[in-house]
C-alpha cells in the first residue's frame, strides 16, 4: 500500500506504508481497492479503515 505522493513533486521512488521502497516500474496502479498488500502495510493502515469506510458512504 503506497500513499499518493504530492502532486507538485515526482518522487524518485515510492515508499509503501511498511517502509519498502518501490523503484519506477516495480508498482502497478490498480483501479480500486484490490490485490493483497503485505501484512505490515495492513497493520499500519488499520487505524485509517473506519474513517475510510465512513467516508465511502
Amino acid at each position: 500500500m503506497v500513499p499518493v505522493p504530492p502532486v507538485e513533486a515526482v518522487p524518485e521512488y515510492l515508499t509503501a506504508l511498511c517502509g519498502a521502497e518501490l523503484q519506477p516500474g516495480e508498482a502497478e496502479l490498480l483501479p480500486g481497492i484490490t490485490g493483497m498488500p503485505c501484512e505490515v502495510c495492513l497493520a499500519v493502515a488499520a487505524p485509517a479503515v473506519p474513517r475510510f469506510l465512513s467516508a465511502a458512504g
